[in-house]
């Protein structure tokens, strides 16, 4: 009688902890199914590390180059966020030679939820070189991990070539669109051009492999597209001096989309 006693407490233990263990699946499977597709609210207290590589092969001649993004920021508890950021870094490697152009800078910006406005002030680097101030305002509508778009205008204080007057220029539009098709997968469309000389356009899609857009998270993005990096302004009014000598390339991309939470 009491080995049957011990046989029952054991079967009502296992009972319960097995009932105890579906609820706690149960309780952490609600949120991702309460989360909206569309809007989503943005994690907190969450270090976010993204990258972007678009490597190309030049249809213009020998060589290649990549065109990319990165940014390491951090989410407050209230609604901002500081970071650092080389938006954007590109080289080109032809017969001609190799050409580099990146953008550096830190940024600081107010985060909500669903609206993002921003400064990043650095500088700007061309051909191995700093070549002037870099200045760049920012924005969000919508949600980061839902729909939102996003973007960037970014200025430069640089000398004139043909006037050697220093002035403070339009450098660069960029911007991009995601609209989630499922609460794990999203459609990707981004694009940008750069008066000093650089371009991109892709499409592609963003999944999330781990979590859904808090600490611990991992998202993988792939598009595809054309790239076009110029390291130095083109010759213009026929002289040939600002172009001598300069890397071109263009060509078709399979870009990658790294997005780590922490």
């Amino acid at each position: 009688m009491r080995r049957s006693a011990v046989h029952a407490a054991a079967l009502v233990f296992a009972l319960a902890a097995g009932a105890t263990r579906a609820d706690a699946a149960e309780q952490a499977a609600a949120p991702e199914a309460k989360r909206p597709l569309m809007l989503p609210p943005l994690a907190r207290n969450m270090v976010r590390v993204q990258g972007t590589v678009r490597p190309f092969f030049n249809l213009l001649g020998p060589g290649g180059g990549a065109l990319g993004d990165l940014s390491v920021e951090y989410y407050f508890q209230r609604p901002f966020k500081i970071g650092v950021e080389l938006s954007p870094f590109a080289f080109v490697l032809v017969p001609e030679g190799p050409g580099t152009i990146v953008h550096a800078r830190a940024r600081v910006a107010f985060s909500s939820d669903y609206v993002e406005v921003g400064l990043g002030v650095g500088g700007r680097m061309q051909y191995f070189g700093p070549s002037g101030l870099s200045v760049a305002p920012a924005m969000r509508l919508g949600s980061l991990d839902g729909a939102n778009l996003r973007l960037e205008m970014g200025y430069s204080y640089i000398r004139n070539y043909y006037t050697q007057q220093a002035q403070f220029a339009l450098s660069h539009l960029t911007g991009g669109v995601d609209v989630p098709v499922t609460r794990r997968l999203a459609i990707t469309l981004d694009g940008g051009y750069g008066v000093d000389l650089w371009a991109y356009a892709t499409l592609g899609v963003r999944q999330w492999i781990v979590g859904n857009g808090g600490p611990g998270s991992l998202a993988i993005g792939a598009s595809t597209g054309l790239v076009w990096v110029v390291d130095r302004f083109p010759c213009q009014y026929g002289d040939i001096e600002p172009c001598r000598g300069a890397a071109w390339g263009l060509g078709p991309t399979i870009a990658v989309r790294v997005d780590r939470r922490f």
